[in-house]
């Protein structure tokens, strides 16, 4: 009975003690595997400029960081993306126009209606989203008020919201083979 008892006790002991119990039997030491150490990515040159989310443009002022001035640079980059999203709304705004044209060639009316709504669905919706991007890149801007890197923080969300208006009117109204460049 004694060796019961003892027995008992120890299981008592361990059940009771699970900290005792994972000190006790955690099975045999094994080496952990051997990895090949994961590199380490550079940190941002500028952590507040993370605040935007990454998106598939290379970002040429970051790429460039020891030889451009931001402030510039995203301004510059700024002018460039909203010359392409002008570029490309009025490329859209010509084709409607230009099917416009064509349905009223053809007397079809119900086409004419049509693209006509289209045309104005595109204004109105071209000059909510300026209001929409205005507003937000302010907001993000709003975080840094009164500091040196707020025109950065503005521009580089505006670049980024633009380039995605960008690609939403070449996915709505680059259909059926229409190309806008």
């Amino acid at each position: 009975m004694p060796a019961r008892t003892r027995i008992l006790s120890a299981l008592l002991l361990l059940c009771c003690s699970p900290v005792a119990a994972r000190a006790q039997f955690t099975g045999p030491k094994t080496p952990p595997p051997t990895q090949a150490p994961k590199p380490q990515l550079a940190p941002p040159l500028n952590p507040a400029l993370q605040q935007i989310p990454a998106s598939s443009y290379p970002d040429p002022c970051e790429l460039n960081a020891m030889k451009v001035d931001f402030d510039s640079c995203y301004a510059e980059q700024l002018r460039m993306t909203d010359q392409d999203l002008s570029r490309l709304y009025r490329a859209a705004l010509l084709a409607f126009e230009q099917d416009i044209a064509d349905a009223h060639k053809r007397s079809d009316a119900s086409q004419v209606s049509y693209d006509a709504t289209a045309l104005a669905n595109l204004k109105a919706t071209q000059t909510e989203w300026t209001k929409y991007r205005d507003l937000q890149c302010a907001a993000a801007g709003q975080q840094f008020q009164g500091g040196s890197i707020q025109p950065i923080v503005i521009n580089k969300c505006m670049i980024f919201v633009t380039r995605h208006r960008i690609d939403e009117i070449r996915a709505a109204y680059e259909i059926g083979g229409r190309k806008l460049d």
